[in-house]
C-alpha cells in the first residue's frame, strides 16, 4: 500500500470511528462535566443528614452469661433433635458484640452466616426497631425541617437507589431534595442518604462507566472496547493533523 492509500484509509477509519463513538464520547464528556461541578460530600448528602452515636442505657444491659445460655438453648431448639440435645453440636461463633440500637443494648451472636440478636433481662430475641422508633431515629439524623412522608421496610426487593443488603428501612422526607434515609432495622444505624442530586449523579456515573445494571463495575469489556476505540480515534486524529500540516508537500498544503 502506497502512502496516499494509507492516509486515505486512515481518514476513512477516523471518520467511521467518529461516527460510531461520537454519541458515547459526548456522554463521557457531558457526564464528566456534570460530576465535576459537585463536591462528593454534597452528593452523599452530608449537609442534609448525619449519623450519630447512641449511648447505651446501662440499666438495660443483660448479663452476658444469661444471654449466652439463652442463645445456646435457642440454637439447640433449631438444630438438635429432642433425644440428642445434650450431645448436639451447634454452630461455632465467630464474634459476639454489644450493639446500641438507638440506646437499647442488643447482644449480637455471629456465626459467619447467621446473626442472632438478643435484648432485655431476661434475654429474648431482638427483631429490630419498629416503625415509630425508626421515624424518631430518622428525625434525629435529619438536619432539615421537612416532615416524614413515609417509612417503608424493604425485606425482599432492593430499592433502586440503595443496592445493598436488605432488610433496610427507607424513610422519605417531604423536601425539595426528595431526601431518603436508609436505616438498619437492627440497630438504627444510618447507612445511606439519598437525594435528587445523588440520583442524578448516579445516572451520570452510569453513563460514564457504561455499567447500566449495577453501576459500580469499571471493568466491563464494552467499556474497555469503547475506550480503546476512542484512543485509536484520538491517535488517528493526531496522525492525520500531523500529516496534513507538517508532512504533506508544501505545494499541496498551499492549495
Amino acid at each position: 500500500m502506497d502512502r496516499r492509500k494509507f492516509w486515505r484509509a486512515l481518514t476513512r477509519i477516523h471518520k467511521w470511528a467518529g461516527f460510531v463513538l461520537g454519541i458515547q464520547i459526548i456522554l463521557w464528556f457531558s457526564s464528566g462535566l456534570f460530576m465535576s461541578f459537585f463536591h462528593i460530600d454534597k452528593v452523599h448528602g452530608d449537609h442534609i443528614a448525619e449519623g450519630r452515636t447512641w449511648p447505651l442505657r446501662m440499666e438495660q444491659i443483660a448479663a452476658f452469661s444469661e444471654v449466652h445460655a439463652v442463645y445456646e438453648e435457642h440454637q439447640k431448639n433449631i438444630h438438635c433433635k429432642p433425644m440428642q440435645r445434650n450431645a448436639c453440636i451447634i454452630d461455632r461463633l465467630e464474634s459476639i458484640k454489644l450493639l446500641s440500637a438507638a440506646g437499647t443494648p442488643v447482644w449480637e451472636f455471629d456465626t459467619g452466616e447467621v446473626k442472632t440478636h438478643y435484648f432485655g433481662n431476661p434475654a429474648k430475641i431482638w427483631y429490630g426497631l419498629n416503625e415509630d422508633d425508626i421515624r424518631g431515629v430518622a428525625r434525629s439524623y435529619y438536619k432539615g425541617e421537612a416532615v416524614i412522608s413515609k417509612a417503608v421496610l424493604f425485606t425482599e426487593i432492593v430499592p433502586k437507589d440503595f443496592r445493598k443488603d436488605i432488610p433496610v428501612w427507607q424513610v422519605s422526607f417531604d423536601d425539595k431534595s426528595r431526601t431518603r434515609l436508609y436505616i438498619a432495622p437492627i440497630d438504627g444505624e444510618l447507612i445511606n442518604v439519598r437525594t435528587r442530586l445523588w440520583r442524578t449523579f448516579d445516572f451520570m456515573w452510569m453513563l460514564h462507566i457504561m455499567d447500566y445494571k449495577e453501576r459500580d463495575n469499571i471493568n466491563l469489556w464494552w467499556l474497555k472496547l469503547a475506550a480503546f476505540a476512542a484512543l485509536l480515534f484520538g491517535l488517528s486524529w493526531v496522525a492525520l493533523v500531523t500529516h496534513r500540516v507538517f508532512l504533506r508537500p508544501k505545494k499541496i498544503r498551499q492549495k
